[in-house]
């Protein structure tokens, strides 16, 4: 019976051990969250992405640049949106931390990439498909 009771506390022992190890070298993947009594950043992150919305938009309608410089402009736009929304909508930063995010959003970025190429390349060669 005592060497029982020897054994259940050597392995409360050894996983109390393993428990502290795991928080000191692993402390970045411990979830956090940030508590916010009323929602102020994801009001002003909407009215960013409507902003930067309206302001492509009357950029292409009033065609204010010559077509090179707007399209440098309105991907500038868009890939600013992109950030403002992963940032304040996607919780990009909150969790287990990033690096268990940006795996995921690579995937994310491979498929647009891959989809948007694969729709190009059939618009291109349309004819040759059908």
């Amino acid at each position: 019976m005592a060497q029982a009771e020897q054994q259940q506390q050597r392995r409360l022992l050894v996983e109390e051990v393993y428990q502290q190890d795991n928080d000191r070298g692993l402390k970045f993947l411990r979830p956090h969250f940030h508590k916010e009594s009323h929602p102020t950043i994801q009001i002003l992150g909407y009215i960013g992405s409507l902003v930067l919305t309206f302001a492509a938009y009357f950029l292409v309608m009033d065609h204010v640049l010559p077509p090179l410089a707007l399209l440098v402009v309105i991907l500038a736009l868009a890939a600013l949106q992109a950030a403002l929304q992963l940032g304040v909508f996607m919780h990009i930063r909150e969790g287990r931390g990033l690096a268990w995010q940006m795996v995921p959003l690579y995937l994310v970025f491979l498929i647009a990439i891959g989809l948007v190429g694969m729709s190009i390349w059939i618009m291109l060669f349309k004819s040759g498909v059908s």
